[in-house]
């Protein structure tokens, strides 16, 4: 990941939020597409950018969640690029609340309040996890809050925790996933680095609920008292922290790439980059495919620069 961040600087850094960015439209597209899809709502993505640009009405209950979810980002990715040309780096309850509220406040089919933790007991579908009481979760946000405000961690690091706790703990009534995974990227994004997403197809969605479930024992020992909390920052949750890791070099490739390729030189085939550096074709494409390089897909085939496989000079 460092040379993935060393090509980033080299070449501009993260630009400014805007939806009407071609380096975060598509990101942010993406996220919402497959954040929707781990929720079970299926969109491709013709129908996400019928919904985003054309906004038809009346709004279908799938149209409300997009729509939902694409503005609560949009904002939040905004004023987390903010926190990050400014160097304040800061989380609150207040803005996780107006994630939520953004949400769901213009959606008819949402049942309880925007912006509001919950006030009863609830079960997280399919899951053994029993999250804490209601009562519970306002001074728990608080310790969470407090413990990624002052961690002096890799961002990676600290939202893996972030997100493990905050979806064991599940303080609304409704879309915590959604709102957990904007609340991920908002870290991110602080610290100078692209949204993700995380694939919502059958196999990536299992792999991801899978990583949770193995976090949910060492944040039920913090939450009952029988560990500290930067218990949390010292052991990583490590099958999350590898999915968060792959999904972001999927997202840094997806900017490096293009400015490597407006600034620098073309990109090539991987059987030309191969052939140029002396390496053997079908393990260089293998360690590609897995984010080992820096490459991205062009079509059927995956490109990249011989220069991209080393430190800028």
């Amino acid at each position: 990941m460092r040379l993935r961040q060393q090509w980033l600087r080299e070449l501009g850094g993260l630009q400014a939020f805007s939806v009407k960015n071609k380096e975060w439209l598509p990101l942010l597209e993406e996220d919402t597409r497959q954040s929707l899809m781990i929720e079970g709502e299926f969109v491709d993505r013709r129908e996400l950018k019928n919904i985003l640009e054309r906004r038809p009405t009346p709004l279908s209950a799938k149209a409300h969640k997009v729509l939902g979810y694409f503005d609560a980002a949009s904002f939040s990715y905004e004023f987390a690029f903010q926190q990050f040309r400014t160097g304040e780096f800061a989380l609150s309850k207040a803005l996780l609340l107006q994630i939520h509220a953004l949400m769901f406040r213009n959606d008819p089919h949402f049942a309880y309040t925007p912006g509001e933790w919950r006030r009863g007991d609830i079960t997280i579908t399919g899951a053994p996890v029993r999250p804490p009481p209601a009562h519970r979760v306002p001074g728990i946000m608080d310790r969470l809050l407090d413990l990624a405000n002052k961690a002096k961690r890799d961002p990676l690091r600290i939202a893996a925790v972030l997100h493990a706790v905050f979806e064991h703990v599940h303080p609304f009534p409704d879309g915590n996933g959604r709102v957990g995974r904007i609340l991920l990227n908002f870290i991110l994004i602080a610290h100078g680095l692209p949204n993700i997403a995380i694939k919502g197809m059958e196999a990536e969605r299992s792999d991801y609920v899978a990583a949770l479930e193995e976090a949910d024992p060492v944040v039920a020992d913090v939450l009952r008292g029988r560990r500290p909390w930067t218990f949390l920052l010292q052991h990583p949750f490590l099958h999350l922290e590898e999915i968060l890791n792959h999904d972001l070099a999927v997202a840094m490739d997806s900017i490096v790439c293009p400015r490597f390729e407006e600034k620098r030189a073309p990109l090539m085939t991987l059987e030309e980059v191969a052939r140029q550096t002396s390496r053997k074709l079908p393990s260089f494409q293998t360690a590609c495919s897995q984010k080992k390089y820096i490459s991205i897909k062009r079509g059927r085939s995956r490109v990249t620069h011989p220069l991209l496989l080393q430190k800028p000079r």
